[in-house]
């Protein structure tokens, strides 16, 4: 019978003068971090739910837009990958197109071509000639990486043979690089 008195007790003390009072005398410092990381969980999934949703969907019409994409001449399939034959490749008077194409698609990608420096190569096995391409380039990233793509998709008788990029100082966007190409042509019968 001893638990009445202390019941009596109980209803007659005063009532609490705020909830937080209540809060912090029964609950505590613990209490109040909890409720604060939920409530911060909550406005960081608030937040970030619409964000992984619109990229997620991105994602799907990328994945769509890639397994349509028709395999034409520029795709390269693995399986029916071969060496071209000599008679693929173009004649030597196809130079000076070439050449000139060159440093027309370096401006077409926005790079600035100050000089181009062209050499013939040793012929090659087989009867094929070898002209050499040295192109300082310089430009941003996406534009060097644009050029190298249509050089090689545009000239199937090209191959880079080295691209030496530098970044003159940390603060420029601009990089200055060295593309090392070299064109094969077949050799023309006297």
């Amino acid at each position: 019978m001893k638990a009445w008195p202390q019941l009596r007790l109980w209803a007659q003390r005063p009532m609490p003068r705020s909830l937080a009072w209540a809060w912090r005398r029964h609950l505590g410092r613990p209490a109040w971090l909890a409720l604060a990381l939920l409530a911060a969980f909550a406005l960081l999934q608030w937040q970030v739910w619409p964000l992984l949703l619109r990229d997620q969907a991105r994602l799907q019409l990328r994945l769509q837009a890639l397994a349509t994409v028709p395999v034409g001449l520029h795709a390269v399939d693995a399986t029916t990958q071969r060496e071209p034959s000599l008679q693929e490749l173009p004649s030597p008077r196809q130079r000076g197109r070439d050449i000139e194409w060159l440093v027309s698609a370096a401006q077409r990608s926005g790079l600035s071509l100050e000089r181009a420096d062209y050499a013939l190569g040793a012929a090659t096995a087989g009867g094929a000639t070898r002209v050499e391409a040295t192109l300082p380039l310089s430009g941003s990233y996406g534009q060097l990486r644009q050029f190298v793509a249509s050089v090689l998709n545009e000239l199937p008788h090209s191959a880079l043979e080295s691209l030496q990029i530098e970044r003159p100082n940390t603060q420029s966007p601009q990089l200055q690089a060295t593309a090392r190409l070299a064109l094969f042509y077949r050799d023309e019968a006297p």
